[in-house]
């Protein structure tokens, strides 16, 4: 039915640009939160790694999410999904200041799209134009931020990966020290790797989808009450073998480099999202320049922001020919 695969195509593109500006925020809150300090075994690590309060006010992120599919599926190559750029904070509750450059590559084709923030606006950059977010949509992300900043200043002291719902030391096992001479994001480290609790992180991961849902970007409205218990059910079952690299801070006990990598089953009536037989997963955060100063200013030229649907239209055709079968 090719109408039907051209309408989830479709669907699957614009909730992808939309969750991409909740994911935006949501990575400049937790970048923007803290860890501890300390020395330890493992597990002790982790802990001053993913609580307590740390001054974090600026640097440059990275996250990259590969998809790379075997058995049926008839895609070959990794898919690979990337947001990086430099963030500065501005103040507490404030939006801080940002430069995201989201990306979607597969099958030879790719598209960008740039997410800034100045603090006080809001823009969207394509293809070397810059459309200014809605004074509206902008004031719904300040929002939200503030929120979510207040929040996680103001009780358990889990920082703000706690706020969006993130508890790595409920789901990480069995951790130990792997490396303690590398250099990560200009810092020595240490590297610790774990297993993963599934259930647990799943459970995470469905209060994660429901704060990126609060942050109010169009697409995203069905997460608003997390994942199903059936949903995260099917997850759990479909997921094999996951371990988590941490990379923290030798002298800070700040997080450098974060690493999921694991297998996951797709049942075959699933062929738009992932193909059929099993996929290899990886996600990687790191984080760079911490705490040296980022300097993230408007575009110097605004197009009307009713021209970018157009745009977004034509951006729509190589993503989803990387997105569909």
């Amino acid at each position: 039915m090719p109408g039907h695969d051209a309408n989830t195509r479709r669907r699957f593109t614009g909730a992808a640009l939309s969750l991409a500006v909740a994911l935006a925020v949501v990575v400049a809150v937790a970048a923007c939160g803290g860890a501890g300090g300390g020395a330890g075994a493992a597990k002790q690590l982790l802990a001053e790694t993913f609580s307590g309060t740390h001054n974090v006010t600026s640097g440059d992120v990275s996250v990259e999410l590969s998809i790379e599919r075997s058995g049926s599926s008839p895609q070959a190559g990794p898919v690979t999904v990337s947001l990086g750029g430099p963030f500065q904070s501005r103040g507490p509750g404030r939006l801080p200041a940002s430069s995201f450059t989201v990306t979607l590559a597969g099958e030879g084709k790719r598209g960008s799209i740039v997410i800034l923030s100045t603090g006080t606006a809001g823009y969207v950059m394509l293809r070397g134009a810059g459309y200014r977010l809605p004074a509206a949509t902008f004031q719904r992300l300040e929002a939200s931020f503030a929120e979510l900043s207040s929040a996680s200043s103001g009780g358990s002291g889990a920082g703000t990966l706690a706020t969006l719902g993130i508890h790595p030391l409920q789901w990480l096992r069995n951790a130990t020290v792997v490396g303690s001479h590398d250099f990560v994001g200009g810092a020595g480290t240490t590297h610790i790797r774990a297993g993963v609790d599934v259930a647990a992180l799943v459970a995470d991961l469905s209060t994660f989808l429901r704060h990126a849902s609060a942050v109010g970007a169009s697409g995203t409205e069905r997460f608003w009450s997390g994942l199903s218990a059936s949903a995260r059910g099917r997850i759990v079952k479909a997921i094999h073998d996951p371990t988590v690299d941490v990379w923290t801070g030798t002298a800070d006990k700040t997080l450098r480099r974060l690493q999921v990598a694991l297998r996951a089953t797709f049942p075959g009536q699933s062929p738009t999202v992932a193909g059929t037989g099993t996929a290899a997963i990886g996600l990687t955060i790191q984080y760079a320049e911490l705490n040296q100063p980022q300097t993230i200013t408007a575009p110097a030229t605004v197009q009307p922001y009713t021209e970018l649907a157009g745009q977004l239209r034509a951006l729509e055709r190589p993503l989803e020919s990387v997105a569909g079968t």
